[in-house]
């Protein structure tokens, strides 16, 4: 008799907070929150570092990865927007980072990462 092997827990990161990995976290980073409902998966990205502000919507996959478009608005006043394919996975301390990758609607590709933070305190 063989024991049944567990399916890899996904992460779920419905009102999960994340923040943008940066070179140089000194110049802020971007961070945002992220929702889930079924199969749609969206977020808010709040200002950071060169980030005004940016919405994010897309379909979640069975596998726990999601396919999403986005679009930004820079703090120079530049407008950003194209898809991306997100990998959420945990870390060593249990935290979810997601790995995107991206393919912006210039053609400019690449591989960011974003990391589980504690809710910002937000003032009242």
């Amino acid at each position: 008799m063989t024991a049944a092997v567990p399916e890899p827990l996904v992460p779920d990161v419905d009102g999960v907070w994340f923040r943008l990995e940066v070179d140089d976290p000194a110049g802020g980073a971007p961070y945002g929150q992220y929702h889930r409902e079924d199969d749609l998966v969206w977020a808010e990205f709040y200002t950071g570092g060169r980030l005004r502000s940016g919405r994010l919507v897309g379909l979640l996959r069975p596998d726990g990865s999601f396919d999403a478009a986005y679009c930004l608005v820079t703090a120079t006043g530049d407008l950003v927007s194209g898809e991306c394919h997100s990998t959420p996975e945990f870390d060593a301390q249990g935290n979810i980072w997601i790995r995107d990758h991206f393919r912006r609607a210039d053609g400019t590709t690449g591989i960011s990462a974003i990391r589980q933070i504690p809710a910002p305190v937000r003032e009242a």
